[in-house]
This record gives C-alpha cells, sequence and structure tokens, in this order.
C-alpha cells in the first residue's frame, strides 16, 4: 500500500516538475506558526483570504489558510509562477480547478490536521481521506452509504473494527465521485465497491449501470497513523507514483510504487 511520507526525520529535496502520464500525492500537515499561517495567507486571492475570515473558530481559519495557501505553492512550483498569480477556479459542482490549463488536473482533502493533494498528468483525479474515529450512527450510516453487498463487510466485523472498514469504503466511493466533480451528491448505496479487487476493477456499480469499459481506477493509501485514504483517475493508475511532502513551503519526495 503507498504510505506518504511523514513531514520530519528526513533530507527535504526541491520540488521537480512531473513527467507525463504520472500522479503525485503531497501530505500537507496542518499544524504549523503563527508566522507561516500569515506568510501563506498573503499568496491567497482576495476571495480566499475572504472565505478565511468566514470560519467562526480561529482553529478553522488556520487549517483553510494552510491548505490553500500549500496547494497554491505546490502547484506553481510545477508551472513555474508565483503561487499568487494562480488562477483557481470552480467546476460545475464546486470541484478546484486551475483556469486557462488542460494538462494539469488536482484534487485536495482534508480531516483533521491532515491534508492531502493529489496532482494527475494523466487525466481529472480524486482523493479523499478520513482520520479513523467512531462513526456516531454507524448501522444508520451503513444502510445510507453503502450498497447492500457491501454491508455484512462492515457489520460482521468486531465493534473495533467497524468504523475504520466503513470509513475504508467512504473514502474509495469519494474520491471516485470526485474525480468526475459531484461528490457526495450522488446516492453513495447504489455506488458498489469491491476492496479486493485490482484498481481498475474496484468499482463494481455506478448507479446501477455496470461498466463494460475502463472509467476510473481507485486504490488505497496511508496518508498517516490513524487514517485511511484513496484516490482515484481517469484512465489507468501509473506504474509508479509519488508520494511526497510539503513541510513549511518546503518539499520532500519519495518513490513507490
Amino acid at each position: 500500500m503507498i504510505r506518504l511520507p511523514e513531514a520530519r526525520g528526513s533530507r527535504l529535496a526541491p520540488l521537480t516538475g512531473m513527467s507525463a502520464e504520472a500522479l503525485h500525492l503531497w501530505s500537507i500537515p496542518l499544524r504549523t506558526s503563527k508566522s507561516q499561517v500569515a506568510q501563506l495567507r498573503e499568496v491567497l486571492s482576495a476571495s480566499e483570504r475572504e472565505k478565511a475570515e468566514s470560519f467562526l473558530l480561529d482553529e478553522q481559519t488556520q487549517r483553510y489558510i494552510v491548505c490553500r495557501g500549500a496547494v497554491r505553492q505546490i502547484l506553481a512550483g510545477y508551472l513555474e509562477m508565483a503561487p499568487k498569480q494562480l488562477s483557481l477556479i470552480s467546476g460545475k459542482f464546486g470541484k478546484p480547478q486551475l483556469e486557462h490549463q488542460d494538462s494539469l488536473w488536482f484534487n485536495v482533502t482534508h480531516s483533521g490536521d491532515l491534508a492531502v493533494l493529489a496532482i494527475s498528468t494523466i487525466g481529472e483525479v480524486g482523493v479523499d481521506i478520513e482520520q479513523i474515529r467512531e462513526i456516531r450512527g454507524l448501522a444508520r450510516m451503513v444502510d445510507r452509504c453503502l450498497a447492500p453487498g457491501e454491508r455484512p463487510d462492515v457489520l460482521r466485523l468486531p465493534a473495533a473494527e467497524k468504523d475504520r472498514q466503513f470509513l475504508r469504503y467512504w473514502t474509495h466511493k469519494e474520491a471516485y465521485l470526485k474525480t468526475f466533480g459531484v461528490g457526495i451528491r450522488r446516492p453513495l448505496e447504489k455506488l458498489e465497491i469491491d476492496l479486493v479487487a485490482p484498481p481498475s476493477r474496484r468499482v463494481m456499480n455506478h448507479f446501477g449501470h455496470f461498466p463494460d469499459e475502463l472509467a476510473a481506477s481507485v486504490t488505497e493509501f496511508c496518508p498517516a497513523e490513524g487514517y485511511v485514504g484513496a484516490i482515484s483517475v481517469c484512465g489507468s493508475l501509473p506504474a509508479e507514483i509519488a508520494a511526497q511532502a510539503w513541510v513549511g513551503g518546503r518539499f520532500r519526495a519519495q518513490r513507490v510504487g
């Protein structure tokens, strides 16, 4: 399984560009110093700064600023431009996109104190992570979000393992739907996942339609201890994925299969 590097304890390497048919995963810790938050706020757009100020809690404001600022820094590194010059727009269903850019796709997710950014030159990409935690009303969530064939895979497990297994299904479904920019607006119980199938066949049933052709490949990864995650990309996953860490504006990379 893909494991993202931690943000400490190793030599930092400079950011490098992407080759054709590439997929990169970036780990972004959302807790940082006040001075770093202030620096990242300066690279945000006016609308992003306005949104940052709309949160009720300071912690929410900080997480938003760090996440958006880091995303801008990383994308700007690939495109060789200043982070503040990036033009980010929202797609039909609100998925962030790079304006006037048809060869680089990205998606971002966050949970707890961690965010993950996925960047692709293959095609549209979706990513989701969840911090493993107790799911309130788990039985109800299983009925609402899992297909009939998936439900026993969660309910048969000991109580201590049910939450993690449910979140594995959840992240797969969310990553897949985010690939196409629709998120969880679709009925999740009609999207069936096989967690042990190869990435190209994990989506067994897409809202009543059994796909004969490859639409997207989905696989899971470990964002950090205590988390689960999944990534989806239109077409096939590359043989090698670069797992990288953003550390206060610096970068560290490692290659993983």
